[in-house]
């Protein structure tokens, strides 16, 4: 196979599928139609939203600009593909929540809100995706300042079909340091594909 077609199948595949590698095809079917290759995608869901209780947890979600607690939230994603990666945007209850999501170094999904940049290791589990944290940064530029564990925010995240193979259940929870639960957010997001 010569460069230029080893570029455009390198292109072709899609950012999830590159950093899942060999699991991307034991992952449910509906986790995969959410993450197309190389395409944009559209969704709408319902979530509980559970925000961890004190001034630092409500400061700390506040800050990163995460939704209110509700107990069916609605949410609208739109995923955009660019150059470096993907775009992002999930609207909760029309508060944005945007994300710049791209390969990092040893095949780690590389996800930045702000100047706060989580590192993941995506895998395959019994038909779900879940993302194993491996590590957080703050940045600046081209600066990149890595966090400790021990001071570091953590997440935990996962998807996996929702009934019936339509849609896609999520569940994504954010604690830090010294404060606990910042948010808990789970519900089903259906694609403008697995609705049509």
């Amino acid at each position: 196979m010569d460069a230029g077609a080893e570029a455009k199948e390198i292109v072709s595949v899609g950012l999830y599928e590159r950093l899942v590698g060999a699991g991307w095809e034991t992952l449910d079917e509906a986790v995969r139609r959410f993450h197309p290759s190389g395409k944009g995608m559209r969704a709408a869901g319902t979530f509980a939203v559970r925000r961890g209780r004190g001034l630092a947890a409500h400061l700390l979600a506040r800050l990163m600009g995460l939704p209110e607690s509700g107990e069916a939230v609605p949410l609208l994603l739109r995923v955009t593909p660019h150059a470096a990666g993907e775009r992002w945007r999930r609207s909760f209850a029309g508060r944005d929540f945007v994300t710049e999501q791209r390969a990092g170094t040893r095949l780690l999904l590389a996800e930045r809100a702000g100047p706060v940049e989580m590192l993941f290791r995506l895998k395959a589990e019994g038909g779900a995706l879940v993302y194993t944290q491996e590590g957080v940064a703050l940045r600046a530029g081209p600066l990149r300042v890595p966090l400790p564990r021990r001071l570091a925010p953590r997440v935990e995240a996962s998807e996996r079909a929702g009934r019936g193979g339509r849609g896609v259940q999520v569940s994504v929870c954010v604690t830090a340091p010294l404060v606990g639960l910042v948010i808990r957010y789970e519900g089903l997001v259906t694609t403008e594909q697995d609705a049509g």
